[in-house]
Formats: structure tokens, sequence, C-alpha cells
């Protein structure tokens, strides 16, 4: 069969060797001592090796991809580990409370912790005085208005997935789903135990563990005492001081008002302020930085109107005590020696406020520091937004005062710019006052810059083609919510397919390579709610790929409204960065975590 096959048969009836061609007993027990113990006579002390018996140097490679968590679990294993795995620790917070600034210390005394610090957070979202429990119980019951609307859209749509509950529960009105503490009822808890979502598993368990209000108030007065105090003797500002000295490797610095949100389940920053409140704390939500609240009193907007409508009055003078934040951190960095701060960041989620216009409108003593600041650090990145409320009781002149031009010139190592100038609102229809672009960019900026952002602004038509055109170096470009002016009929429209359209052009006639084209990115939010349409891979495969006059795979209509064609593009909401789903696939009704849209 195998001479068939056209297989030759060799036999082989002895095999020569010698003691050399034995493998030593020790590259044996190598191999297999592990698995077979019993064969080797140190078997036994090899087979009890663990992780107990790695240097700290190749515990600290592992832990590298371990999550926070499972840092902190690998830890409380053994003593050993607990000594030569350290705490995955790159971020610290400060705030005017004892929780935050304790945190700091500890991070601060620990011998090797201090040196993991890579960002700094200053949560500028300061408590707000409730002197009854009539006021904060009214501050309660308006914020969780937003967790209920959630609550009852994520249960009508549970009742759609299960036709035989659904007209039960269009029987159901807001008092059968959450009584008067405003505490799940026992029918809205069932229809969310039907659903195995980390949304539905949040609202139980806050359920569970909700305090009464009257508790809440209690816990709230002493915190509100406890802030005042160190806000009054300077505590926080010290331990800003204090951590930019010790903390040699910090490179990004965030000025912040979205530690706490009305719209958020869980805090967009899980701060040990957080941490340490009672199971079940009921809070108001903070609108720092004099922003508008849904439950706005007209004492509230008489105050923010002289506040924001009035300028700073000397040089010497700061910006009023609501943004006392932004004052100490620039105070603060300005005074630094040989940083390496190289990322100052003001982070505002897509709500438009941030920093006083009235920086930028007069000379003061924080544009001073301000620019100190900038002129002095490796600043390669920077997030800019503005507050404009009653700007126009100064005629816009922070956009034609110069000072932020003055401030982006002295940067001259930066690379990265998100420029929220807020000149118009999101969600509504453009109004607002036009910005040049020569008033705002140096002419040496635009050429390093890799990355640039625009947001809620409006530009005239060619001035912002040509800024666009500047950006030879440019890897990413954002327009979010910008409008320009068309250039011989003067009416306001969306930067979309005008702007494009010449775009096209510039790229092609000048047959420029890969490299000089940017990805860019659309967005335009809706006329209402919190959404938003998002488009990228769609326009710039228009852009550069296809001929000129191809309308039909242009992804915005380029007749009339000039808006993102439908099922075009992503969803994205302003209120949770987490959501983002295929226009076609929207079904226009949740976020994650039930994030209306």
């Amino acid at each position: 069969m195998a001479a068939r096959a056209g297989v030759s048969k060799r036999r082989v009836s002895h095999i020569s060797t010698n003691a050399n061609d034995v493998p030593p007993m020790s590259l044996m027990e190598d191999l297999f001592g592990e698995e077979f113990p019993e064969a080797f006579g140190s078997g036994g002390a090899k087979s009890s090796r663990s992780i107990l018996d790695l240097p700290s140097e190749l515990l600290a490679i592992i832990c590298e991809d371990l999550s926070g968590l499972e840092i902190k679990r690998l830890r409380l294993a053994s003593v050993y580990l607990a000594k030569n795995v350290d705490l995955r620790i790159d971020r610290v917070y400060i705030s005017p409370n004892r929780a935050n600034l304790q945190c700091l210390r500890n991070i601060l005394d620990h011998p090797r912790h201090k040196y993991q610090i890579a960002e700094l957070i200053w949560d500028d979202a300061q408590l707000d005085a409730y002197p009854d429990l009539g006021s904060f119980k009214h501050a309660i019951d308006l914020d969780e208005i937003f967790i209920q609307r959630n609550i009852e859209k994520l249960l009508r749509n549970l009742s759609q997935d299960h036709p035989e509950a659904d007209d039960d529960f269009g029987a159901f009105e807001h008092d059968d789903l959450f009584d008067s503490e405003g505490k799940l009822t026992e029918v809205a808890k069932g229809v969310l135990l039907r659903h195995d979502s980390q949304f539905a598993g949040h609202v139980i368990s806050r359920n569970a563990t909700l305090m009464s209000v009257e508790e809440s108030f209690e816990v709230y007065q002493v915190l509100y005492r406890q802030e005042q105090d160190i806000m009054r003797k300077g505590h926080d500002a010290a331990a800003l001081g204090y951590a930019l000295e010790n903390c040699p490797n910090i490179v990004r610095v965030v000025l912040t008002s979205e530690v706490w949100r009305p719209w958020h389940l869980q805090p967009v920053y899980d701060t040990p302020f957080r941490r340490s409140l009672p199971p079940g704390f009921r809070k108001p939500s903070v609108w720092p930085w004099l922003s508008q609240s849904p439950y706005d009193t007209p004492a509230r907007r008489e105050y923010r109107d002289t506040i924001m409508g009035n300028y700073v009055p000397n040089d010497e003078a700061s910006l009023p005590t609501e943004f006392r934040g932004f004052s100490i951190i620039v105070s603060a960095l300005a005074a630094l020696e040989d940083a390496q701060v190289s990322e100052f960041i003001i982070y505002p989620g897509h709500e438009t406020i941030g920093i006083s216009h009235h920086l930028f409108t007069t000379p003061n003593a924080d544009f001073t520091n301000t620019l100190t600041m900038a002129q002095d650090l490796p600043l390669t990145r920077l997030a800019l937004s503005i507050n404009t409320s009653c700007s126009f009781h100064t005629t816009t002149t922070y956009l034609l005062s110069g000072q932020i031009r003055t401030l982006l010139a002295s940067m001259s190592h930066l690379e990265h710019l998100d420029l929220s100038l807020n000149s118009i609102e999101r969600h509504k229809e453009f109004t607002g006052a036009m910005v040049r672009p020569s008033a705002i960019f140096p002419a040496n900026l635009l050429p390093r810059l890799k990355t640039l952002a625009l947001r809620n602004a409006t530009f005239p038509e060619l001035e912002l083609v040509s800024l666009i055109q500047a950006l030879v170096a440019a890897q990413h470009i954002t327009l979010d919510n910008i409008a320009m002016i068309h250039a011989r009929h003067n009416f306001v429209m969306l930067a979309t397919f005008p702007l494009f359209q010449q775009l096209w052009k510039h790229y092609h006639d000048n047959q420029l390579g890969a490299a000089t084209r940017p990805i860019f990115t659309i967005i335009r939010p809706a006329l209402n709610g919190y959404k938003a349409r998002m488009v990228c891979e769609e326009l710039c495969y228009w852009l550069y790929e296809c001929e000129f006059g191809e309308e039909d795979l242009c992804p915005f209509d380029a007749k009339r409204t000039y808006e993102v064609k439908e099922g075009v593009g992503w969803v994205i909401s302003d209120r949770d960065e987490r959501y983002c789903v295929r226009a076609g696939e929207w079904e226009g009704w949740e976020g994650v975590d039930g994030t209306i849209l």
C-alpha cells in the first residue's frame, strides 16, 4: 500500500546517542516543574511561587493594564502588595471643602504619590446659601425634575417593549410613579427591575438610600458653613500653591463648573468630596459663574446683570468674586518658576459659560496675571470659554479690545486651541455679535496650530475661509455652532455647504497633499432640547475624494437650509459626552443614563 502510494519506508534499527544529547535536569525542571512538581525533588518549592515573589518594578508594569479599582482590590490582597503596589493617582481636586483638601494633603505627604500627579482640577462650583428649609426644598424639587423626566421616559419606553403593560402604563400619572418625597413608588420599581441596565440600577440604588429633605438640609448647612470658613481663611488657595510647588509633574490645570449637574445621576468627576457625603444625600445643583439656572429669581437676574454689565473699575482690580477660582489659579501659575504645566483648560461642558468677558474688556489684575502665565509657561494647549452675559452692555468690547489677541500672541508654544467665544447662543436662531478673525488671532499663531476648535460664533464668510486656509499645519478643525455672514447679501447662514464649497476648490486647485488636509468636524446644535448633529467622515470624504459638484454625496442640504441631511452623521448630546449614535439609528428619546435629548 505504501509503495502504491509512492511512499518509501525506511527502517531504523538503531539510534546512536551519548550523554551530551540528554537535556539537563534543570532544563526539564524549568519546562515542566510547575506542572509536575512530584517528578522533581525541588518541585514543591518552585510550585509555591506567586505574584508575591515579583519585585515592585514588575508589579508596576503589570498594574499598567489594570483599572484603578482593580489596583485597589489587589492592594487589599496582602500586606506585601499593599506596600509594593502604588495606587494610580494622576489627578487631584481642589475646592473649599474638607474632604478634597484632606485627600490632597494625604497625597502630598506620601513619598511617591505626589510624583504621579499630572492633572490638577479646581472645582469652581461653590455651594449656594439657603436660609431656610423651604428654599432648600424648592431647589431640590426643581433639580429632581430632570431626573424624574428621564425616569418617566425610560419607564414609557420599557412599557413599549412589553405591549401587555402599555395600557396600564398609559393610565399612570406622575404621582403614580413618585411619592411626595420624590421616591419611586412600587409601580415604578417593578418596571425598572425588569430593565437590566446601568441607568435602572443607579435609579433603584439611589431610591433605596435617598435621605429626607430635612436630613439633607441639616448636612448641607454644615457643609456650607465649612466652605465659607475655608474660603474666608484662604485654605484652598494655599493648597493650590502648595500642590503646584510639590507636584513637579503636573502638566494640566483644569478650572471647571461641571462637577455636579442635575442631569447626571453620577457626577462627571468622582471627587473625594462626593465620596465623603452620606448615602442618599440630596444636594441642590450649583450654577457657577453667574450662569442662568432654571429657577432664577428676579433678584438673582438683577444681580447678574449688574455684575456682568459693569466694567472692572481699574487695572489693579480683579474680576468679581463669582470668578474667584480663576483669579486664584492664574495668580498661582504666574508666580511659578520652572514649571512644566503645558495645558490650561476652562471646562464648562457644552454650556455657554466660562470666565467673565470682562477679563478681556479692559486692563485688570487678572488679565495681567493671565498674560504673565501665558508668557512664562510652556503652554501647548489652551481651552478658553467666555461668559458673555450682558456683554452687549459694553458693546461686546471683549471681541474688539485686542486683549484676546494679545494673550494668544504671547503663547509661543501653543499648538492646540479650543475657543468658545460664545457670541451666539446654542440651540437658538443665530443672533449676536460678529467676530473679526484679525481681532482675535495673531498672524503668527495660525500656521503652527495642529488642532483648532471654534465654538458659538459668527464670522464674515470670506474671513472665515481665509482663517481656515491659513491653518497649514492643522490636523483637526472643529466648527461647533459656527455661522457666517454672506459676503454679498449680508445675511447669516450656517458655516456648512457654502464654506466647504470654497474649501473644496482650495484643497483641489492647489493639489495639496494628504498631510495638509485636516480632518473637519461640524457640530450643529438642534433648535430645541440638547441634542446636536455631528458630521465628520462623510464631510471629509466629500471634500477630498469627490468631484466638484457631486452634491448627492455632500452631507449638507446644498439648496436651501444648508442643514445636515437626515440620516447623515451622528447624533450627540450637549449634556452627555458619552452619547453618540448614528443619525440613521437615533430613536429620539434617550441618551446614555437616560439623558434628555
